[in-house]
């Protein structure tokens, strides 16, 4: 005799199944860079309104150096390596100012730091004025409309009262910047040449980096050669650049650089960008503008039925 037994089970599992539908409009993944010019230098996409070569920026401002020497090649807006471009900011390897001294009190090395962004871009409020040292105070001026001046303090007196983390003040510290800075200077100075600190910290260090950036390293930061935290921060340390289209320009104006599908919104502290509107993508300044989207629609099923047969031989 065959008895045949039917099971049915019920699961609760969550099913998400993605349907795709596409809105009847292209994405062109090409609209980078205008016909003709770079899209990228090295591993970085240059977007317009940046551009490398003749006729490829909106105007000079926006034109960018690509260094093809350089092995990935590199790129550079005036003096200054670029490590990313986004649709609001720039970011750029910071530059450093440092002073050395020798046992008789005496600075032995030094280089003074400065920028100036010639009213091209501004240096954003997500960067920290960080000065490194034991012995010392540093001074960082500039302009942002009017004049700014700031500093810091970076005291010890023990190795090992330096921590290991942490720009607090203890050999490390750091304060904020103006909104709108576009130039600024460095000067270094010490409370006592670094007499008392010098077995452990000959130099003093200053510079601009973006927030969150820069892990202080204790008294490995302190008593390292000077060349070596120089190429450690020259080529690691980023520091962010706010960029607009004509700073003293407004949406309000007759005539805007925002393309099809796209808006323009004005920037707090002059000029103003562009963005795509809502459901669409691509780059709000080159013609034709932006373009539709393709969208994913996602459905959810409460429930698996699962139905099993087996077979139970009974003789």
């Amino acid at each position: 005799m065959i008895l045949e037994h039917l099971m049915i089970f019920m699961f609760i599992i969550p099913l998400t199944m993605a349907v795709g539908t596409f809105d009847g409009s292209t994405t062109n993944n090409t609209n980078i860079a205008k016909p003709n010019c770079p899209t990228g230098c090295g591993n970085i996409t240059v977007p317009y309104p940046f551009g490398i070569g003749t006729d490829c920026s909106l105007n000079r401002k926006f034109n960018l150096t690509c260094n093809t020497s350089f092995e990935p090649p590199r790129l550079f807006v005036g003096g200054l390596r670029i490590y990313n471009i986004s649709d609001s900011e720039l970011r750029v390897f910071t530059t450093l100012s440092y002073k050395c001294y020798n046992q008789r009190g005496v600075t032995n090395e030094y280089l003074i730091g400065w920028s100036n962004l010639a009213g091209f871009y501004t240096f954003s409020v997500k960067n920290k004025f960080t000065v490194v040292g034991c012995d010392d105070y540093a001074l960082i001026t500039g302009t942002n409309g009017g004049d700014f001046s700031s500093g810091c303090f970076g005291l010890c007196r023990q190795a090992r009262d330096v921590p290991n983390e942490g720009c607090l003040g203890i050999g490390c510290c750091q304060t904020a910047i103006p909104k709108g800075l576009s130039y600024y200077n460095i000067t270094m100075n010490s409370l006592k040449n670094h007499s008392e600190v010098l077995s452990f910290n000959e130099c003093s260090y200053g510079f601009l980096v973006e927030e969150g950036r820069f892990e202080f390293g204790g008294v490995t930061d302190l008593s390292s050669d000077y060349r070596d935290f120089h190429s450690k921060i020259r080529s690691t340390m980023t520091v962010v650049l706010d960029w607009v289209i004509e700073s003293e320009g407004k949406c309000a104006n007759e005539v805007n650089e925002c393309k099809g599908n796209s808006s323009c919104y004005d920037v707090d502290g002059g000029g103003y960008r562009c963005k795509c509107n809502e459901g669409y993508e691509g780059n709000p300044y080159l013609h034709p503008g932006c373009q539709g989207q393709s969208h994913t629609h996602t459905h959810t099923y409460d429930s698996v039925l699962i139905i099993i047969h087996y077979y139970n031989d009974n003789t």
